[in-house]
């Protein structure tokens, strides 16, 4: 049974077989994916809660917290119920740092050493980019940490994906998608949505959109200005970097059938319009970049191309699209109950 307070999805995903998540040519091995970490044989029944500023705000590996406990001024663990002062269990970021300049200024330290000791893959990728880390979207920033570190820390991370796509004369929808660049740190060649990127700290969100628009597909102005906010979404997975609680969100751009994207950043080696149809098996072959081949779920599902009459796991796909990070790093017991 699930612990109180914690929501429908928490209860699904914990009593799913490992045969659910096998079904052959279904759409659910796409989102169950984006969500190893939160279904049966992941590291969560290990991690500890990462507090800062006495609130939880992410989750901590246990080889992650090997390399961590080397900074005991920096990182106090408290591996009891309750600790001398009454924390709870998990990895405390020191109260000593009790700014946002100097909880910065000290990680970014404790990285940098880490990093000159190749002790976590993670740090190979550094990129001299910033995410903010709060206890939610448009909360207050606690600190802001190297984006290739936050995995390490398992806080929610944020992005943007545009859909670029056309509709015909007779009605039909086609979209762009791009070729990532072979020289991408991550996913490399693999097919994407037309543009996206990570939201770095102190962009705002469309502003976010609008730069990777014009830089990954050349997008003039004047098309976006047809630039739509449809929603997000939001999944939590796990690969040898870290965790990941990542929360996209989503944009719709209706594009004339006479524009070619161009990419003007190297990030993307080519661009091609496919009816909407032939997505799936590109989906399905595992040629697209994991959580791009949500966000094209999520636009078939918001265009009425997969429907509850055409699609069996049309439920499963809604609801796994749209995880709470909060409900896995703010109780406990909804990592416990992970076994």
């Amino acid at each position: 049974m699930a612990a109180p307070g914690q929501n429908n999805t928490i209860l699904s995903v914990v009593v799913m077989t490992m045969a659910d998540t096998q079904k052959p040519n279904s759409l659910r091995k796409v989102v169950n994916k984006c969500n190893s970490f939160i279904l049966p044989g992941s590291t969560r029944p290990g991690c500890l809660v990462f507090y800062v500023n006495s609130v939880a705000v992410g989750l901590i590996r246990q080889d992650i917290l090997k390399q961590l406990k080397a900074y005991p001024d920096v990182f106090i663990l408290n591996d009891k119920e309750k600790g001398d002062q009454g924390q709870p269990r998990g990895l405390h970021l020191s109260q000593d740092l009790d700014t946002f300049e100097k909880r910065t200024k000290k990680i970014e330290q404790v990285l940098r050493s880490l990093q000159q000791k190749d002790a976590l893959v993670s740090l190979r990728g550094w990129r001299d980019e910033c995410y903010s880390i709060s206890t939610g979207f448009g909360v207050e920033p606690l600190l802001k940490v190297e984006r290739a570190a936050a995995c390490l820390f398992g806080v929610s991370q944020y992005g943007v994906h545009v859909n670029g796509y056309v509709v015909d004369d007779f009605g039909d929808i086609l979209m762009w998608i791009g070729q990532r660049s072979r020289t991408k740190q991550t996913y490399p060649n693999m097919w994407d949505n037309l543009c996206a990127g990570g939201l770095s700290s102190g962009l705002g969100v469309e502003e976010c959109a609008i730069k990777e628009a014009q830089e990954e597909a050349d997008i003039s102005e004047e098309h976006l200005e047809n630039l739509q906010a449809v929603g997000c979404i939001s999944y939590m997975y796990e690969d040898e970097r870290g965790i990941f609680p990542e929360c996209q969100f989503v944009f719709d751009l209706q594009l004339p059938d006479d524009f070619i994207p161009r990419n003007t950043d190297g990030e993307m080696q080519d661009f091609k319009l496919l009816p909407v149809n032939k997505l799936r098996e590109l989906i399905l072959n595992e040629d697209f970049k994991p959580n791009c081949a949500l966000v094209i779920v999520d636009f078939l599902i918001r265009h009425g191309i997969l429907t509850p009459d055409n699609e069996p796991d049309y439920t499963y796909l809604v609801e796994m699209m749209h995880i709470s990070h909060r409900s896995y790093i703010t109780d406990p017991a909804t990592v416990a109950t992970a076994q």
